[in-house]
């Protein structure tokens, strides 16, 4: 009697062992699968994007900051100053700081930037730090900018193809630039490499390919970026 019960215990905790390796596993698994899914592709990779961490550098940020290179930025972009009164009261937040005295071992890896704010000492005089990676920084510059002038809707079509590398260069560049615009893929939606070739040749022109860019009435065969940046100045407005 004392054997079977013996017995029993031992697949009870078998069946419990089991059952928690499963789970953990599960778990793991789960958590793999929403780290990869949530990471598209061309982002920036979560790590990259995650907020500065305090760090004490190996060089002194109180006072006026005298022999320190400082880079603060706004909406026209990044300026140098000498000293912290040079920088306007507004963009003293995140400056960049950096020593040329600093040794090379014990400088930042190229990744990585110092980020002061200039705002208000603590009680020994100095400024917080952090350690922020170079695109974190580039990416608070950007969002100082204005945004730039926008194309009204659906004034640019830019027929395609989906195996186009250049078709998808193109639409790239809009994007970037702020274009609103619409594709039409001329291998797959009823009617429109019709309507690519009847535009094209009111403008007495013979697409072989594509991209074809309808921009406002301006028919570009392939893409041509210098000539969508004069395009995007001469028709673009303000919001």
């Amino acid at each position: 009697m004392q054997w079977k019960s013996y017995r029993s215990l031992q697949m009870v905790w078998a069946v419990l062992l089991a059952a928690s390796l499963f789970s953990l596993s599960c778990k793991r698994e789960q958590t793999e699968a929403l780290d990869t899914d949530s990471h598209e592709p061309g982002a920036p990779h979560p790590e990259a994007a995650a907020k500065p961490a305090p760090i004490k550098p190996p060089f002194e940020v109180s006072g006026e900051l005298d022999g320190l290179l400082l880079v603060w930025f706004d909406a026209e972009g990044l300026h140098t100053a000498q000293k912290r009164s040079e920088i306007p009261e507004a963009q003293r937040s995140a400056v960049r700081v950096d020593s040329l005295n600093v040794e090379p071992d014990a400088r930042l890896d190229s990744d990585h930037v110092y980020v002061a704010d200039l705002r208000n000492a603590g009680k020994d005089g100095s400024y917080p730090v952090q350690k922020a990676s170079r695109e974190w920084f580039d990416a608070q510059v950007d969002q100082a900018k204005p945004a730039p002038p926008a194309v009204e809707d659906a004034a640019v079509v830019v027929y395609k193809a989906s195996w186009c590398g250049a078709c998808k260069s193109a639409a790239a560049y809009l994007r970037s630039r702020h274009v609103q615009f619409v594709e039409k893929d001329v291998e797959k939606e009823p009617g429109a490499s019709e309507e690519m070739q009847r535009k094209a040749q009111a403008k007495g022109l013979r697409p072989r390919g594509v991209p074809v860019i309808d921009f406002r009435g301006e028919i570009m065969l392939g893409f041509d970026q210098a000539r969508i940046s004069q395009l995007i100045d001469r028709y673009s407005k303000p919001i």
